[in-house]
């Protein structure tokens, strides 16, 4: 599995910047689950240290939700995960 340059702490600064609020998950395995009340949108993460690189499929996943739930447009985002480094 690919890993991507952005990491666990970036893409969370990004998720909470846009109106997300995060919360641990009951269940294991140990994970992240952000939802953003005004949309509905959601996306749940596993957990991992915040200096991780992402694994492309959850910043795929991240990205994928916020373009359908129309939050940020793909060079929004770009800009919010390069100012949150």
């Amino acid at each position: 599995m690919n890993r991507t340059e952005v990491t666990y702490g970036q893409l969370d600064k990004v998720l909470r910047s846009l109106g997300f609020t995060c919360r641990p998950t009951k269940n294991d395995p140990p994970g992240r689950i952000y939802e953003h009340e005004k949309t509905g949108a959601v996306i749940m993460l596993p957990e991992f240290p915040d200096s991780d690189p992402v694994f492309e499929h959850h910043l795929v996943a991240a990205r994928t939700e916020l373009d359908n739930f129309g939050l940020a447009d793909p060079s929004v985002f770009a800009a919010k995960i390069q100012k949150a480094g």
